[in-house]
């Protein structure tokens, strides 16, 4: 999927990204409105959204401590019963407003609630949005508004060797549910990556830094499809993923994870070693 902010955002450096961000600032309020029906277009073509009709809950915070670590939270409540296809996460005024999309498989499960957690970069003012599709085709939309900025361009404190030290480890969790008759697990994936956007200045010599970023996570619970995501740089530093999957015979998650520099990383929650 091509977004029209895409080429723009992968190619902002020195003068040009200060230009586009002052830009950015000076834009009037009412002109924020038409930024979502580009990115819906682009999207989704012509396809119907229904919105806020309670099948798919969008969770922000209220405050937002740090606009390059924002959780958000999506949630499909127990009532809806049906299949989940995918999951796709906006933040409109990003330079990339897609922050990842979720495809699901039959591993994800259904019944329950279900749920998927991570942690996103805010570049500007912006509404966040949550569209999924569920197995009948029809989509559903929630919205919220988050009050941050500068979260795609925020300084690194670290040494960006430093950051890039133990790239790829790849921790995987499991947890189950408080009753044994919930149908639904949770799992989490936490992946050692600096998930530079290439906006980001090296405080030691005063250039950017190159962008590299994770940008696809696939998810198997014994050896079934829970989800693949496509990710973008609008994912936070180390990326962090908390989502739900049906139960199975035995539970096990594995992880592929691709960067944009075509490096592989793997990770598993059976035991390893001996004990």
């Amino acid at each position: 999927m091509t977004y029209a902010f895409n080429t723009l955002s992968r190619t902002l450096c020195g003068a040009v990204l200060a230009a586009s961000i002052g830009a950015l600032a000076t834009v009037p309020a009412h002109a924020e409105e038409d930024v979502w029906p580009i990115l819906r277009e682009q999207a989704f073509g012509d396809r119907p959204i229904t919105e806020e009709d309670g099948a798919v809950v969008l969770e922000t915070p209220q405050k937002i401590e740090d606009a390059a670590i924002v959780p958000i939270t999506v949630r499909i409540p127990p009532h809806v019963k049906d299949k989940v296809k995918s999951l796709s996460i906006f933040i409109d005024k990003n330079p990339d407003p897609k922050v990842a999309t979720l495809t699901f498989g039959p591993a994800a499960g259904s019944g329950g609630e279900r749920s998927f957690a991570t942690r996103v970069r805010v570049d500007n003012f912006s509404h966040a949005r949550a569209v999924l599709e569920l197995e009948d085709g029809s989509l559903h939309m929630a919205t919220k508004f988050l009050s941050a900025a500068g979260g795609c361009a925020a300084m690194q404190a670290k040494d960006p060797d430093a950051d890039t030290a133990g790239m790829g480890k790849t921790i995987v969790r499991t947890f189950p549910p408080a009753l044994s008759s919930n149908p639904i697990w949770q799992g989490q994936v936490m992946i050692k990556h600096p998930n530079h956007n290439g906006m980001q200045l090296d405080i030691n010599t005063a250039k950017f830094i190159p962008a590299r970023y994770v940008k696809e996570v696939t998810v198997e619970r014994d050896g079934e499809l829970v989800f693949k995501l496509d990710s973008t740089f609008s994912v936070s530093t180390n990326p962090n993923f908390r989502f739900t999957f049906a139960k199975g015979d035995h539970n096990e998650l594995d992880v592929s994870v691709v960067d944009t520099d075509g490096e592989k990383f793997n990770g598993t929650s059976k035991p390893q070693g001996g004990s």
